[in-house]
């Protein structure tokens, strides 16, 4: 079935008989929500209706009715940490011999009932191993509790504690509370069971609320670390662990500065992202919070910029702090507009852009809306004095090929987008952002843009909120204080809307500018995101006003294009939230409000839009599975004998010009099996021109397949697309006829066999598939599909060779390669670098094959021999009940490209496998020079050499222990192997071109091919 046909007569009422449907009724039972969400999602992909209402039917067909805004009290109790969950693991030995040391200091500046309820809190924790220590102005009596001890502050408490925090440990984390402060009892357990995960975090902050007579209230959500928030105010109060060892370097705390003192440290600190750690959840009823005036405020901010030679004027501004750099030598900007020429948008805009102080700038403006003289004359006469050109656009619009064009003609050294729906109020509104775009670190900068009616209309891009992502703040007035801090803060944000941006035209180019694959939405927010991967922080300021009628230009209408690309580029955020909000707040609206029960999570509101299932993975075996497969893929002797009489009949050397691909499905066109598959048909259309045909065995879904091509392999986005249920799917014989047919997992070889429209049929071999199962139906019938005759094409020599001697088969084989864009050893942390050891292992415990049960254990068992000196990280699709506090630091999900930025600074990577083939992640761990402990499993003498350059150990928890802990305590021996890696991969897996070179051979002559292939044998 073509996707032009999606809906007719061989479309979703056609799907009852096939494997597709029934395997789709194990997941989503025909009558149930989830099936319900699925139909309907692929539905709305297709009519394009409105993005509003598509989410909307979302949240209504939950199978669970989403709450009103809950009572805070009613949420609290639902947050708190669980007590018998925490035994449990308690007896399990999860948190034996953890070594973390806290200090808790209670600052009691005078007697009182308050004292009583503090102590009683930290002595109902959870967690028993910590010390407090009791400064008190006025006296106290002893406590019985060994681990409290009271000191006498005399004349002032604050100034006693400030010399307190400096004496000690110098790994302790410090706690400071003030009498009449409450803890959760799992309090300390969170902060202990952060700092074991992260031994590099310095501090480590939690949010809270206040205590009052009715009880607790006035919650107080933090984002993850903002420096550039930190400098309009003190967003944690004193909610936070810090390392006695850092609070030193500091220099302490000043008591003279009274609540100044705890913004004034943190400042001085000058934290980096990864050395700070955020749970997420209220840990902490206070008795009051720290109190700063705005004036105060400036002097403390003005000073940490003097301190660390910034210069800048710092001054109150309402409840905040505002900086203003100064320019000494303004850059020139460059203001880019695009519009149909929408004058009466114009009428507003340009004349408030005249308004605007900038001693420098230009205004180019990219019109679509059709070059006529009276069009061209309404410029000459409304250009308002500013120094306007007018590009006459009369392409196809899209928005981002329309500002990438523009800026690159511009002549400012500082690019500034603007819609035409804006308005200017503030002169200096290009100042302030001008200013931010040359700070060190910053990338995007943006502005609080504000509705027609004076609300707020934007904050900053918020992803996973509203559905893909929604702004911060929306519909607020302007100086709101929020349960998310106040409204006239700055915020650093993973976006800022294209509507009003600036940006260093040096960052643009190197990123590439917008995103072309969007037409209308999302770019803006991928640009972010790029910046991100750069390593640069994205601002917005509050501190200027400008207006924007969004829903003048465009209304809410969404091409659903867009929705695609954003969700191969959002996903990471998607499924692991967004760093700069709250998992505490709902996320079906940027101006906050507490989450409420039920709520569907982000990646599960998206899926349902994309016609996708997006329910984490877990491998199971089954019965029921086993006799759904048994039914499908059929084969006796005249279907093998079609195939062979086939490739008798067409053997020798064939012209290819056509390749039709046979998918069971694409989760992810980045990595794995299915990127190779990819990756070939990009190669052999660039180097060949052998255009391909994608045949996906599944729910028809076309333009989510559709952007999964053109995500990772752009070239590929004009392929035709088909879906097929199953091999037993009569369209089988609609399929245009291609020179060659191949099969890329073992259920589309069933499929490849029987087609009848192909002169040559092959089977992409990536893997020892039936390893993938115990001994039952579904080995029996995955190793059948090797004995169907088709010819393979093997990745690696070693699967042809066991193709060839155990299954009587002929074909050809290439050797993997990784990406050298991504994967490479340039500026990456040296191994012997002081600090703990990181050690890298890819989680998906949900997949049998990654041997996660044996991981576990030996990775635990090496954080308890080494403690803070060792950091244990893993990524991947985590499917297990969160384990916090095993010493284990879960990523989740990642960008591709941050994959090899994370390898880089790794120090030893695990890779398990048990297959013929040990995956791609050893490879691209070797390529960034990271050290490799694998199984000993002969399958990769190719790549894997013990001790030349990586470490091979026996398939225990102990061996594996061992081997990771070895070079643990092993500088030395980790620069060895990491240097022999990075060679063994520079040498022969390097360049994908050189891998696939002769894979069009193949394809033309299989019996003629005499391999080996190229880079199979070690030196």
């Amino acid at each position: 079935m073509t996707e032009d046909a999606v809906g007719g007569p061989h479309g979703v009422a056609g799907e009852t008989t096939g494997a597709a449907e029934r395997l789709a009724r194990v997941v989503a039972p025909t009558d149930s929500t989830a099936r319900a969400l699925l139909r309907m999602g692929r539905q709305l992909a297709r009519d394009g209706r409105e993005y509003a209402p598509r989410l909307r039917e979302v949240w209504e067909t939950a199978s669970d009715p989403i709450e009103a805004q809950p009572r805070y009290s009613d949420w609290l109790a639902r947050q708190r940490g669980d007590r018998s969950r925490f035994e449990e693991r308690t007896e399990l030995g999860h948190f034996a011999d953890r070594r973390v040391p806290l200090e808790v200091f209670v600052l009691a500046e005078g007697p009182g009932k308050g004292l009583t309820a503090t102590l009683e809190s930290l002595l109902g924790q959870w967690h028993t191993d910590w010390t407090a220590t009791i400064v008190a102005a006025a006296p106290v009596a002893d406590p019985e509790d060994p681990r409290l001890r009271v000191v006498d502050a005399g004349t002032s408490a604050a100034q006693r504690m400030a010399q307190c925090l400096l004496d000690g440990d110098p790994d302790a984390h410090l706690i400071v509370l003030e009498a009449g402060d409450r803890l959760e009892p799992d309090h300390l357990h969170e902060v202990a069971s952060a700092a074991w995960d992260r031994p590099t975090a310095e501090l480590i902050h939690w949010d809270d609320d206040l205590v009052l007579r009715r009880g607790s209230t006035e919650p107080s959500f933090r984002p993850s670390w903002s420096p550039e928030l930190l400098l309009s105010a003190n967003p944690l109060g004193r909610s936070f662990a810090l390392r006695r060892r850092r609070l030193a370097a500091a220099g302490g705390i000043d008591p003279g500065s009274g609540d100044g003192m705890w913004w004034a440290l943190l400042l001085a600190l000058d934290l980096a992202e990864d050395e700070v750690a955020r749970i997420p959840r209220v840990l902490v009823h206070l008795v009051r919070r720290p109190q700063v005036a705005p004036a105060a405020g400036a002097a403390i901010v003005a000073a940490a910029l003097e301190s660390a030679g910034r210069r800048a004027e710092v001054v109150p501004a309402g409840t905040a702090v505002r900086v203003r750099w100064p320019l000494a030598a303004p850059p020139h900007v460059t203001v880019i507009i695009p519009t149909r020429h929408n004058v009466e948008m114009l009428d507003t805009c340009l004349p408030s852009l005249a308004t605007t102080d900038y001693p420098s700038f230009d205004v180019l403006i990219v019109d679509n809306g059709g070059r006529t003289p009276a069009a061209e004359q309404w410029y000459v006469e409304n250009a308002q004095g500013l120094d306007v050109e007018v590009i006459w656009w009369d392409e196809e619009f899209n928005y981002s090929r329309v500002n990438n064009v523009a800026a690159a003609r511009a002549r400012g050294e500082v690019l500034l987008f603007l819609n035409d729906d804006t308005e200017v109020v503030d002169p200096d509104w290009m100042t302030e952002m001008v200013g931010w775009t040359e700070q060190p670190g910053i990338g995007l900068v943006g502005l609080q843009l504000l509705d027609g009616e004076g609300r707020i209309q934007h904050g900053g891009v918020v992803i996973g909120v509203g559905g893909f992502a929604d702004h911060l703040f929306l519909g607020l007035p302007p100086h709101t204080s929020t349960m998310f801090g106040s409204t006239d803060w700055y915020r650093n944000t993973l976006s800022v809307t294209g509507a009003c941006v600036a940006v260093q035209r040096s960052l643009f180019e190197q990123v590439g500018g917008f995103d072309e694959r969007f037409v209308l939405c999302g770019s803006d927010v991928v640009l972010g995101l790029d910046m991100r991967f750069l390593g640069r922080r994205n601002l917005v300021t509050p501190m200027v006003r400008v207006k924007h009628l969004e829903s003048v230009t465009r209304g809410t209408s969404v091409p659903s294009g867009d929705f695609y690309a954003s969700y191969w580029r959002y996903q990471k955020y998607l499924r692991g939230g967004d760093p700069y909000f709250s998992p505490s707040l709902s996320n079906r609206t940027g101006a906050p409000e507490l989450s409420r029960r039920n709520e569907i999570p982000a990646i599960e509101t998206v899926g349902p839009l994309l016609g996708r299932n997006f329910a984490p993975f877990r491998q199971t075996s089954t019965s029921h599975e086993s006799e759904l497969l048994a039914r499908t893929c059929r084969a006796d002797d005249d279907l093998v004998a079609s195939v062979r009489a086939l490739h008798a009949a067409r053997s020798g050397h064939l012209d290819i010009g056509s390749i039709n691909w046979y998918f069971p499905d694409i989760d992810s066109p980045f990595y794995g099996g299915i990127n190779t598959a990819l990756r070939i048909a990009d190669h052999l259309l660039r180097t060949r021109g052998v255009h391909s045909r994608f045949v996906i065995q599944g729910d028809p879904n076309p333009e989510f397949f559709r952007s999964a091509l053109a995500a990772a392999f752009p070239a590929l986005l004009a392929s035709e697309i088909h879906f097929l249920r199953g091999p037993d799917d009569p369209d089988l014989e609609r399929i245009p006829y291609a020179d060659v047919s191949i099969a890329t997992l073992w259920v589309t070889a069933y499929t490849v066999a029987r087609a009848t429209n192909t002169a040559r049929k092959f089977y992409l071999i990536q893997d020892f598939e039936p390893s993938f199962y115990p001994a039952g139906t579904n080995y029996a019938l995955c190793e059948e599909s090797y004995l169907l005759g088709l010819h393979g094409l093997c990745n690696t020599q070693r699967l042809l060779d066991i193709m060839v001697r155990e299954y009587r088969a002929t074909g050809g084989a290439f050797m993997p390669a990784v990406d050298p864009q991504v994967f490479h050893d340039r500026d990456r942390r040296p191994l012997d670098h002081d600090g703990p050891v990181t050690v890298f292992m890819y989680a998906r415990p949900g997949h049998w094959r990654n041997c996660w049960e044996i991981a576990e254990p030996a990775l635990v068992a090496v954080k308890r021999r080494f403690g803070s000196d060792v950091r244990i990280v893993t990524a991947g699709s985590w499917a297990t009940p969160d384990d916090r506090g095993l010493g284990i630091e879960h990523l989740g999900m990642l960008d591709y490209r941050d994959t090899g930025e994370l390898y880089r600074r790794c120090d030893i990577g695990i890779a398990l496998t048990l297959s013929a083939h040990p995956s791609y992640l050893p490879l691209e761990l070797m390529a960034c020079g990271t050290p490799v402990v694998a199984f000993d499993n002969p399958a990769g003498d190719w790549i894997l050499r013990d001790g030349l350059n990586a470490v091979r150990c026996r398939r225990t928890v102990d061996a594996l222990a061992e081997a990771v802990g070895g070079l643990v305590d092993d500088p030395g021996r980790r620069v060895a192997l990491g240097a022999a890696a990075s060679r063994t991969i520079a040498d022969r897996f390097a360049s994908w071109p050189e891998a696939l070179d002769e894979v069009h051979a193949i394809l033309s002559d299989p019996d003629g091919w005499l391999g080996p292939a190229r880079g199979a044998a070690f030196p």
